[in-house]
């Protein structure tokens, strides 16, 4: 064999190798980012599923909630287990594959990728649109707008959200085509390769770019901020007006006050967790190349982590909000833990754990004779029985919490209303016909 042949023979070789480095071999992910997306948020997203399936079950096993406010918090649970899930299935598993060189979690991962990634987006658009679909309802509940259709199909809307949600990101599971890698075994056997329809255009620029993430991505983020901005102003006039009419410690207006801070901390949480999302979105739009310079790129890769970890994030901090902000879901919560889960494991509830639960407040308005009055009585949740139990005569008393000035207010704001629809006297009968006002 001659010098020329060995040169040959080893220049062949060495080409070799750097193919197979360059195509087969794995690249072990940074320990940085190992711990971000492989430790922390995986026990992040294992939290949000726990938090949000616990949640579900506690507003499901309520029937008024299924035709309040609450259904779209109930849904959004629903979304932020399956998003939740997927983060863990998706990004810390790809991770533990590569760091293991584990050819079962490869097999495992690359036949449910492209299932997962469109599950994933698709709930996370459906939960930026019932936010949206919420503070609108918020929007209009508490600046008196007289809308009856948010209110009266909020069923419909939650399937808007989804139907939506699934035209804008259902096609990406045809988006992407797991294909052979070459000659290249084990982990790296398989990779994966955007479809010629999506290269195509208009496809690509007017659907994949424009529409998709103007409709998911720009479009609830402006929402969001434009109705959290409008709430918070409503809430700053409305809270000034109260002190007027001496309303500001009515509780029926702390519970219409609780509902909407609740939403207004969800919807800030979303904003919030989005905000890098758009950053990214717009920096794309601007100049996408520079994105994937080598200098850029590494920044462009943990900017990517950390929306989907913000995303995750965003899920797991519901249910603390819930219980921060609403009374009535932490008196749920509670008696939930209390009944159905100490009572199972034999353990004895904490002090007054079971004494707190849901009232809703009901504001009546009756005719007094002289004028209209305001009472409210405690009404509780179905589950537990009404505190304020009927005399012999078939009444139940309640108490007062207008003033003066509340009366001529109500006198004039209520003269329309029939004789038959008010109570002539201070006690209410049961079967009487008031007004019934309750507002959550």
């Amino acid at each position: 064999m001659t010098s020329s042949e060995d040169t040959v023979i080893s220049d062949g070789y060495s080409y070799e190798d750097e193919w197979w480095e360059e195509n087969c071999s794995i690249i072990p992910p940074e320990f940085n980012r190992l711990m971000l997306v492989g430790v922390v948020g995986a026990v992040i997203a294992f939290i949000s599923v726990c938090f949000n399936t616990f949640l579900f079950v506690v507003l499901w096993r309520n029937p008024r909630h299924r035709h309040s406010h609450l259904v779209y918090l109930m849904f959004l649970s629903v979304a932020d287990i399956f998003l939740s899930a997927a983060y863990i299935l998706l990004f810390s598993v790809n991770l533990y594959m590569d760091y293991f060189a584990s050819e079962l979690l490869a097999a495992a991962w690359w036949s449910y990728m492209r299932i997962m990634i469109t599950i994933s987006h698709v709930f996370i658009s459906t939960s930026a649109f019932l936010i949206c679909a919420a503070a609108f309802e918020r929007y209009i509940t508490i600046s008196k707008i007289a809308c009856q259709f948010a209110r009266h199909h909020r069923l419909i809307i939650i399937c808007a959200c989804i139907c939506i949600a699934i035209i804008a990101k259902g096609p990406m599971y045809f988006e992407v085509e797991v294909v052979p890698n070459a000659n290249c075994t084990g982990v790296t056997s398989l990779t994966a390769m955007p479809s010629n329809f999506s290269e195509s255009e208009p496809y690509k620029t007017a659907y994949k770019f424009w529409f998709r993430n103007l409709l998911t991505v720009a479009l609830p983020f402006i929402m969001c901020f434009y109705l959290n901005f409008a709430i918070m102003h409503r809430l700053r006039i409305q809270h000034l007006g109260a002190k007027l009419f001496r309303f500001a410690t009515s509780e029926h207006r702390q519970n219409i006050r609780a509902a909407t801070l609740m939403l207004v901390a969800v919807t800030c949480s979303y904003l919030a967790s989005n905000l890098l999302n758009v950053i990214v979105y717009t920096w794309e739009l601007v100049d996408k190349e520079s994105l994937l310079s080598e200098n850029i790129r590494p920044l462009y890769t943990l900017s990517s982590d950390l929306v989907s970890l913000l995303t995750v994030v965003a899920s797991a901090c519901r249910l603390p909000i819930y219980l921060v902000c609403n009374a009535r879901i932490r008196c749920e919560v509670l008696d939930y833990v209390d009944t159905c889960v100490l009572t199972h494991l034999n353990i004895k509830p904490y002090t007054g754990l079971g004494s707190k639960r849901c009232r809703a407040t009901t504001v009546r308005y009756c005719d007094t004779g002289s004028g209209y009055m305001i009472y409210d009585t405690k009404q509780e949740t179905e589950v537990i029985p009404s505190p304020v139990a009927p005399n012999k005569r078939g009444e139940r008393r309640v108490r007062s919490v207008g003033t003066g000035l509340d009366r001529v207010v109500l006198s004039v704001a209520m003269g329309n209303i029939k004789a038959s629809q008010s109570s002539a006297h201070l006690t209410v009968p049961l079967n009487s016909s008031v007004m019934i006002i309750q507002e959550e």
